[in-house]
């Protein structure tokens, strides 16, 4: 029978827990990098940034998704 507990068990996979680390980092760089380029007149480049830091962390999202169902 499967236990109700809903305590993390000791044996989870640390690289789980450090894509979810690197995803995260990924997206606050990518907002701090929008904000500078943005106050900096540079609009196209801001665009770029946040759409490739925006694709990186979906990305990454749903590989952590997929990683914890398993």
């Amino acid at each position: 029978m499967t236990s109700v507990d809903r305590t993390p068990s000791a044996t989870r996979d640390p690289s789980s827990a450090s894509l979810r680390w690197l995803t995260i980092l990924t997206g606050l760089v990518s907002i701090v990098a929008v904000v500078i380029l943005s106050l900096t007149h540079n609009t196209e480049a801001a665009a770029a940034v946040g759409s490739i830091g925006t694709a990186v962390t979906a990305i990454g999202g749903v590989q952590i998704g997929i990683r914890n169902r398993q």
